[in-house]
């Protein structure tokens, strides 16, 4: 066999007379120490042995490389550095040992597949220089995640946080827009996430993305999608947090990982301005209660209830839609009671159905143990200290009770001021139009006063999270406005 042994620091390849280098049969192609090859516009053909060893493989050049042949090259650190528009495709499948550094232009999959060591990653994606493959092809990793925080397998941007153990996870990443029952199109991004202990999970689960993938997918109202049969049938599994300036959506409670994507949620069409809660009344029952801003063409809504030692959700009972034929645009209010009497933890989500029968679901709301009355204060029976279980129950009582927006003035001229009190932390405010469509949106803390200004004439939903929505009427003739003083104000408790 033939071995080419490569000593030298910096080893450039710019050849024009010669379209590619090639690897025959037969042919070793070796790297002794630290040795940066650069290839520049050539195709890469390896039809024998390309062993990388520590050195590093740059693409440059303003002309498209392929890299072919019949061999795997096994690269330690791959360097996409094309321009004009040129790109790297994979006419076969690539290993990588250390990591794919991204300095300018595209990786294009073609229907290949980019295979990482356990400890690589991707480096420098961003909006113009990242992986593409429209045609088809993966990037995968496979690593062990025991009680992971936030782990980003290879970078590839799934970050996972669980208290179990997963074993050995294997994350793939391609970049095909998804379809399926209950889903007709998503972004171009999706994972399929194959952990070794896939059960009880209970993990948060962050997808990012490039504006480049959006696929014509609204990210203002992008939900996470999850498929357990390839990609057939998809349920929307809604979302927890949704960061449209970092890119990414972010679900809690993930019982189970699978085939995701992420993709507009459905039923945002069909509910607007929900707000779901669910509370202990008596040791034998929790009280649900939701309420919608906008309701089309709705069916109703299935209760379902998991108990911390289940493994999954299950319907408890099925409530119908109030709105006239399922349609509605005045705020419609929903109350529920479960007999409950579990000592544990219970969770509780809303399967929305609409007269299509396509299905989203709500945030999930957890509840404690059972209770009883001691003294006409209110204490848990699964703690072992009763006086500071009460403590915290009532704080959280009277938290719940401070809670109050204010909107001043309320009509107006579609310029107003709103406050909210009551809450402990940074949330987000997003004001509706009517029919559902996303007008502004807001990070607000305790007390912060937000100028709102420019309104059009019309009636808007102001939705804080955790808090009820509030109606805002935007009057379109000034003069009709100025009867009211500029200093009114209204405002609503939680």
């Amino acid at each position: 066999m033939k071995k080419y042994v490569l000593l030298y620091k910096i080893l450039f390849l710019s050849l024009p007379a010669f379209a590619q280098l090639t690897i025959p049969g037969g042919t070793q192609w070796v790297n002794s120490g630290t040795v940066s090859v650069v290839i520049n516009n050539m195709d890469l053909v390896n039809n024998g042995t390309f062993s990388a060893a520590n050195s590093s493989v740059k693409f440059s050049g303003n002309q498209s490389s392929v890299i072919s042949g019949t061999g795997l090259p096994v690269f330690n650190i791959l360097e996409v550095a094309k321009t004009n528009a040129a790109k790297i495709v994979l006419g076969k499948n690539i290993s990588v040992g250390v990591s794919i550094n991204f300095i300018s232009g595209l990786l294009d999959l073609n229907n290949n597949n980019a295979l990482l060591n356990s400890t690589a990653y991707l480096a420098g994606e961003s909006e113009s220089t990242r992986i593409i493959g429209n045609n088809g092809g993966y990037v995968e990793i496979t690593q062990n995640l025991n009680a992971p925080l936030a782990a980003n397998p290879g970078n590839l941007g799934a970050s996972i946080t669980s208290s179990s153990n997963l074993g050995a996870v294997t994350v793939r990443r391609g970049h095909i827009a998804q379809t399926g029952t209950r889903l007709t199109s998503s972004i171009q991004r999706y994972y399929l996430i194959t952990p070794q202990n896939n059960s009880g999970l209970s993990a948060t689960l962050r997808l990012k993305y490039f504006e480049a993938e959006l696929n014509g997918q609204n990210e203002n109202i992008a939900v996470l999608y999850q498929s357990n049969d390839n990609g057939i049938n998809w349920t929307n599994l809604s979302q927890s947090n949704r960061n449209t300036n970092a890119n990414y959506v972010e679900k809690t409670g993930i019982n189970s990982l699978s085939l995701q994507t992420l993709a507009n949620d459905v039923a945002s069409s069909a509910v607007a301005g929900l707000v779901f809660d669910a509370k202990r009344k008596k040791p034998t029952e929790v009280e649900l209660t939701w309420s919608t801003a906008m309701e089309t063409n709705m069916l109703g809504f299935e209760v379902q209830r998991k108990l911390d030692n289940e493994s999954d959700f299950t319907p408890t009972t099925f409530v119908n839609s109030k709105a006239p034929s399922g349609n509605s645009n005045v705020v419609l209010s929903y109350s529920q009671t479960d007999p409950n009497s579990y000592s544990g933890a219970s969770y509780y989500r809303l399967k929305i159905v609409d007269q299509a029968n396509n299905i989203s679901y709500s945030d999930i709301k957890s509840v404690t143990g059972k209770s009883k009355k001691v003294n006409n204060n209110l204490i848990t029976s699964t703690t072992t200290d009763s006086l500071s279980t009460m403590t915290k129950v009532q704080s959280i009582e009277e938290n719940l009770a401070s809670q109050n927006i204010t909107v001043g003035p309320n009509p107006n001229n579609g310029n107003f001021w709103f406050t909210v009190s009551g809450i402990e932390k940074e949330k987000w405010a997003t004001i509706f139009t009517i029919d559902g469509k996303i007008v502004k949106q807001f990070h607000i803390n305790n007390l912060q006063q937000q100028q709102v200004n420019g309104l059009k004439s019309g009636i808007y939903i102001l939705k804080v999270e955790g808090l009820k929505p509030y109606r805002i009427i935007v009057q379109g003739d000034r003069d009709h406005v100025n009867n009211y003083p500029l200093n009114n104000t209204s405002s609503i408790k939680n």
